[in-house]
């Protein structure tokens, strides 16, 4: 667990956090940081997009993610989609 003040686990950034012994991740958090994360990792992992969702019911299509297979809809789809198949 990393946050910025080091109120809750290490003080620093996320990819701070990154060693060269995981091989594979799981992270949830503002866009920002999954993007970091999306260039930061050298293996495949989990990225949790719960921040996007609106309406929580599928027809706003204001939660939509871009992916490999198309447009999906972070709370129809997801919240979970696998770094392999999201494009950031």
């Amino acid at each position: 667990v990393m946050t910025m003040d080091g109120s809750l686990g290490k003080k620093g950034l996320v990819t701070d956090a990154l060693g060269s012994d995981y091989t594979y991740f799981y992270t949830c958090g503002p866009l920002p940081m999954l993007r970091a994360l999306y260039t930061a990792t050298r293996t495949d992992g989990e990225m949790s997009f719960e921040e996007r969702m609106g309406c929580g019911f599928g027809v706003c299509v204001g939660c939509t993610l871009e992916t490999k297979n198309g447009f999906k809809r972070v709370c129809k789809d997801g919240p979970v989609f696998r770094k392999e198949e999201v494009i950031l």
